[in-house]
């Protein structure tokens, strides 16, 4: 596990044996790859918050395999720095990916949902239930 600051750049963070990178623009905070088997282009932006100093993410999908009950969005989008805020968004696609390809599921493109098609985040209360 990687524990500075220091220990990150762009290349480590894209550096995965899921992720294709098709396309890159470090200066603009644009990424766009594919994960796994699958041929739809994810596109991942960052931005750094002023404010916070800490940089926000946005994925176009989210990933809902046969083994989640409904498609994963962090819940926390943004991390200390550029790096490891792209490797916190690459994760949560790739780890879900590698879960439903130990269990036995075939990838398909159905697995990746837009995110502008899945509406608001849904709520939970204080022990996890949802409650929208």
């Amino acid at each position: 596990m990687l524990s500075t600051e220091t220990d990150w750049n762009i290349d480590r963070a894209l550096a995965d044996d899921l992720v294709k990178v098709l396309d890159r623009d470090d200066q603009a905070g644009l990424y766009t790859l594919l994960i796994g088997e699958i041929a739809t282009p994810v596109t991942i932006t960052l931005e750094r918050r002023s404010s916070s100093n800490a940089t926000a993410y946005t994925v176009s999908h989210a990933i809902k395999t046969p083994a989640l009950a409904e498609p994963h969005r962090a819940n926390v989008q943004s991390d200390a720095n550029p790096e490891r805020a792209l490797r916190r968004a690459i994760r949560g696609l790739t780890s879900y990916y590698r879960l439903a390809v130990d269990a036995g599921h075939s990838p398909s493109g159905d697995w990746l949902i837009p995110t502008e098609e899945l509406g608001p985040k849904p709520k939970y209360d204080a022990v996890g239930h949802r409650i929208s």
